[in-house]
């Protein structure tokens, strides 16, 4: 089977509904202000509002408190949670009480942070990349040689420069369970290219 596909950073409802009609599993906002694709809680309602809910919703989070957290999945009906921030394992747990899957990205640059990846307690590990100036959304690759390592262990998510041009061999290289693309299918931060986001998962669904 093909993996899973998630496409992050979506700001616009009618964007949104348009993408899960093309095919995607899942559909990321990012509740972080700091990021350019910062949706807050009420305009991700309107996101899920414009839906069907044949994708599900992936919130992003960075350095928010636990209560906003629940409150985002129960306003907004998330379907899970993705810890940006490098939050604690007991932070995890105790947002899992929500009821969604927690997901939580890991930046793979060592060995140690490969063995550090693969004891958390979550639903799926999400590799990316970052700057120093970002922690997602740089269009940079992320490790993957070592994400491979931890496809082999765990559910992981692929993410970090996923595009309509790499999805295929970023795949037959790390064989994720999922990939995340979001800023390669963009026309500007925030602003979905639907014709990217159509050829990126026209060719994730073609693999054999």
């Amino acid at each position: 089977m093909s993996p899973k596909i998630k496409i992050c950073g979506v700001c616009d409802p009618l964007e949104a509904r348009r993408i899960e009609e093309l095919g995607a599993d899942y559909v990321g906002m990012i509740f972080y202000s700091r990021s350019p694709r910062f949706v807050d809680i009420g305009k991700a309602k309107k996101i899920a509002g414009a839906m069907s809910g044949r994708a599900k919703r992936v919130g992003v989070f960075v350095s928010e408190s636990q209560d906003f957290i629940k409150t985002a999945a129960a306003e907004c009906g998330l379907a899970a949670i993705q810890l940006h921030g490098g939050q604690s394992a007991d932070f995890a747990e105790e947002i899992a009480e929500t009821g969604c899957e927690i997901w939580r990205a890991v930046w793979l640059d060592s060995e140690a942070a490969l063995a550090e990846a693969e004891a958390f307690p979550c639903a799926a590990l999400l590799a990316d990349s970052r700057s120093k100036v970002a922690v997602g959304g740089t269009g940079e690759l992320s490790d993957w040689a070592l994400a491979k390592k931890l496809a082999a262990k765990r559910r992981l998510v692929l993410a970090g420069g996923i595009s309509p041009e790499n999805a295929e061999a970023a795949i037959r290289a790390v064989q994720p369970w999922a990939v995340d693309s979001n800023s390669a299918v963009e026309i500007s931060p925030g602003k979905k290219d639907l014709k990217k986001v159509q050829i990126l998962i026209e060719k994730v669904r073609n693999i054999i």
